[in-house]
């Protein structure tokens, strides 16, 4: 029995000549970026699927409609909706936008607009405003012929959460469920300003009897004041840099356990990758540290690590800022980076085993799709092997058909 995925990108299939013609993009990016939207839509339905009162409002967006009755006529209504320049989203398709991403719908767009290399930047957003009726005309006829509510949708999509989010782009689901959050300078100023470590504490040694000694603690006070004003007149173009310092200082002195992330206000966190979160340091148990996106694929694998779960537990992570040459498993400069952070992270964690699994899309021949898979897949071994990582730790596979991309799997921790 077809997938949800399987049934949306059959019946968009035919369009998608149509489509590319729309956005200006290749019919192969078209096809990719097509899985990658419906995937995301059905995702966030999956993801709001947790929440009852959520997903009751969304659900009562879909069964308000009168169950559609050619599906092919409405798909066509939706590629004509997206215009010349690929704009035209209904005020419908971006109110769900809305309830289904929030305020990450921009994140959602350009992590599928980089999966599938798309030429115009705004592509990605008008094929995720043309996934939205199609996805929700698809489910109401869907509703209304096998009778679910808003209690049994829930079900009938978590059953297929593999698939679905196999078919978005990476990283999507943690884009989704994770909340950037950035230390704030002002907040560990204000801390080192209420208890500071460079200044020695000195307690009341007051006794009822000590009168004499109390005149002798003004003194030393009124001392200690004026000596304060003559420092701090002296020192004051220096106090800013000072007072970061003592802040970089309070981090840094955290306790070094595994995989602890050194975020400090020196400038070594930069600006969000995508929808990745902030890049910052991580500290691996050899003391190496790497420079890795918050919600990346290297935190993960890290945090996969050093959790609880064995390793055939969600134990699959797909690189998020690994790029090929199209049609190539030549790897791309950009890659590098992330490349050498698996490379440390196995270094770090001398027992971890993974294997590499390549994907394709499904435009082209089936047989030569294989082969780039298990060829890209046998690249990424090569780099990690040419870093230092013993080859019998690594093993590759040609995965199939999941919208282009490569995979790590940990297979023993």
């Amino acid at each position: 029995m077809p997938t949800l995925i399987d049934s949306l990108t059959n019946l968009v299939a035919p369009a998608t000549g149509q489509i590319a013609a729309k956005l200006g993009e290749s019919e192969a990016a078209v096809a990719s970026g097509v899985t990658s939207a419906l995937g995301s839509v059905l995702g966030a339905l999956v993801y709001k699927a947790r929440d009852p009162v959520a997903f009751g409002q969304v659900f009562d967006v879909i069964s308000s409609a009168p169950p559609s009755a050619n599906l092919a006529g409405d798909l066509q209504t939706a590629v004509e909706t997206l215009g010349a320049n690929g704009s035209g989203a209904t005020n419908t398709a971006t109110n769900v936008l809305g309830m289904l991403f929030g305020d990450r719908t921009n994140d959602v767009a350009e992590l599928i607009g980089r999966t599938t290399r798309f030429r115009n930047p705004t592509s990605a957003s008008a094929l995720l405003s043309f996934a939205v009726p199609v996805v929700l005309n698809f489910l109401g006829k869907k509703i209304h012929e096998e009778g679910l509510h808003a209690a049994s949708l829930p079900t009938v999509l978590s059953s297929e959460r593999a698939s679905i989010v196999a078919a978005a782009p990476p990283a999507f689901m943690y884009v989704l469920e994770s909340s950037p959050r950035r230390p704030r300078v002002e907040e560990r100023e204000i801390q080192r300003t209420a208890t500071p470590a460079d200044r020695p504490y000195v307690g009341d040694t007051r006794t009822e009897s000590s009168g004499r000694g109390r005149g002798l603690w003004i003194a030393v006070g009124i001392a200690a004041v004026l000596l304060a004003w003559i420092a701090v007149s002296v020192s004051r173009p220096h106090r800013a840099e000072r007072r970061v310092s003592a802040s970089v200082s309070a981090v840094d002195t955290m306790a070094n356990r595994a995989g602890t992330v050194i975020d400090t206000a020196g400038g070594e966190v930069s600006a969000k990758i995508s929808g990745l979160g902030s890049l910052g340091k991580r500290r691996l148990p050899n003391g190496l540290i790497i420079d890795v996106p918050a919600y990346g694929m290297e935190s993960r694998v890290i945090g996969f690590i050093e959790g609880p779960q064995t390793a055939s537990q969600i134990a699959s992570f797909d690189f998020d800022r690994l790029t090929f040459a199209p049609g190539s498993p030549e790897i791309l400069p950009e890659s590098r980076d992330q490349l050498h952070d698996v490379a440390a992270s196995m270094r770090a964690y001398p027992s971890m085993t993974v294997k590499i699994a390549g994907y394709s899309d499904n435009a082209g021949s089936p047989s030569t799709n294989l082969k780039l898979s298990q060829h890209r897949a046998n690249a990424v071994k090569q780099a990690l092997v040419a870093s230092g990582i013993a080859s019998s730790r690594i093993t590759t596979e040609a995965g199939g058909v999941r919208n282009r991309r490569v995979a790590l799997e940990i297979t023993h921790k």
